[in-house]
């Protein structure tokens, strides 16, 4: 895929996501941690080279298992952050396990992005958002 496709289809995700984000926090769905698509993120390093890596799963049988998201970006989240992204991946995940596995990263990779900018007021390029299952990175 083109960067400026990639590029494209990452902002029209985005957009699409936004709507559901602009919902007030209190309507928001929590995941409990047995959820079939849980997620989990973290703090990796500090300053220039830090990292927010998540590690999880999309479809419901596994077929892209070991999924991860790394997220190039110098702000060190906290844990409620983490826990933010880690309920948005896991919703994101539950609502697309039948389509194309391209998609469903590119899903993930413009959840991402719209947490950051809606819930934490921080601008992500597409370029610093990492998705990959299996041999299929986005």
């Amino acid at each position: 895929m083109s960067v400026l496709a990639r590029v494209a289809l990452t902002a029209g995700v985005a957009a699409a996501l936004a709507g559901g984000a602009l919902t007030p926090a209190a309507a928001q769905v929590s995941s409990p941690k047995d959820a079939k698509h849980t997620y989990t993120c973290s703090n990796k390093g500090g300053g220039p080279n830090h990292t927010v890596n998540c590690f999880g799963l999309i479809t419901v049988n596994n077929v892209l298992n070991n999924t991860t998201i790394t997220v190039g970006d110098i702000n060190v989240l906290t844990d409620n952050q983490l826990d933010e992204i880690e309920i948005a991946l896991a919703t994101a995940s539950g609502n697309s396990v039948n389509q194309n596995a391209a998609i469903q990263l590119l899903k993930l990779e413009g959840t991402v992005l719209n947490t950051y900018l809606q819930n934490f007021d921080i601008v992500l390029n597409a370029s610093k958002v990492n998705v990959c299952a299996l041999s299929v990175c986005v």
